[in-house]
């Protein structure tokens, strides 16, 4: 079980706890006309939420899936791929509100669908996070 937590601990390390709702809502430079629009300030807001979600993913799944020998593996990636979906379309968005080109939810879908393969494929726990 020790070994266990350590590769949990190493894993979790690896993951990076910023959103792509927080990296899209950083991107946007405060010199782009929209950036003082209302719509434009209060998309930013959906950052920490994302932020947050991606935080207690990172550190409930592995746990989970510890916890249970595996078990909940189907579970966990249907949910973790459905945030995942989540932050993407917060993130575009937030890119469209501000001024942007928000993307395809065909991109969307291709980019949560190959995440959670790459993750799966690498034995990355985290699931559909990028």
């Amino acid at each position: 079980m020790h070994a266990k937590l350590v590769v949990a601990m190493l894993l979790l390390g690896l993951t990076g706890c910023a959103s792509n709702t927080r990296n899209m809502a950083d991107s946007i430079h405060p010199s782009t006309p929209q950036f003082n629009e209302p719509a434009c300030q209060r998309s930013f807001l959906l950052a920490p939420l994302h932020d947050e979600i991606k935080l207690t993913r990172s550190i409930a799944t592995p746990s989970l899936l510890l916890l249970t020998g595996g078990g909940l593996l189907l579970p966990l990636l249907g949910l973790n791929m459905s945030l995942d979906a989540i932050d993407h379309f917060d993130a575009s968005y937030v890119s469209r509100v501000c001024g942007g080109v928000g993307t395809p939810s065909r991109n969307i879908f291709e980019k949560v669908v190959l995440g959670a393969g790459f993750g799966l494929f690498t034995g990355n726990v985290k699931l559909g996070g990028h």
